[in-house]
């Protein structure tokens, strides 16, 4: 009897740790597109990316590349961020889709270099989303 609550504390104490090391990820990806360096050397936290592969050096190419036109499909109202960390378009699908292909690349990743596995994979798409609509916001 004395396990289970332990077992679910224990569980509840991961579940916090990786929700703010996906916050810290998502914020050291989003200083990394703004800034143009892709140097993943500073990065503080435990979860990040340990192998560059060329999909995910795309992937951030890709979206610093169409970063002024999302913010600018954002502030009109044809793209939304979502619950899931992705990019929702009343139009411009192409925009969208490409967007969301990169972000995929980067959240799997993620996920897959540090062993997090789908309940991982969730939990960084969900802190990515919540840090961007609280950065979209200011």
């Amino acid at each position: 009897m004395n396990q289970e609550p332990r077992t679910k504390n224990q569980a509840s104490i991961k579940n916090r740790k990786l929700r703010i090391k996906s916050k810290c990820i998502f914020y050291f990806l989003s200083w990394s597109l703004l800034l143009g360096s892709w140097s993943f050397a500073a990065y503080a936290a435990n979860y990040d990316i340990k192998e560059m592969t060329p999909a995910v050096r795309d992937a951030l190419a890709g979206r610093q590349t169409r970063y002024s036109e999302l913010q600018s499909a954002k502030r009109s109202g044809m793209a939304k961020e979502n619950e899931q960390g992705y990019v929702d378009c009343s139009a411009n699908s192409a925009l969208c889709s490409a967007e969301n292909h990169d972000r995929q690349v980067i959240y799997k990743t993620i996920a897959e270099q540090n062993d997090l596995g789908q309940a991982g994979l969730s939990q960084i798409q969900r802190a990515f989303a919540e840090t961007i609509r609280e950065r979209d916001s200011q």
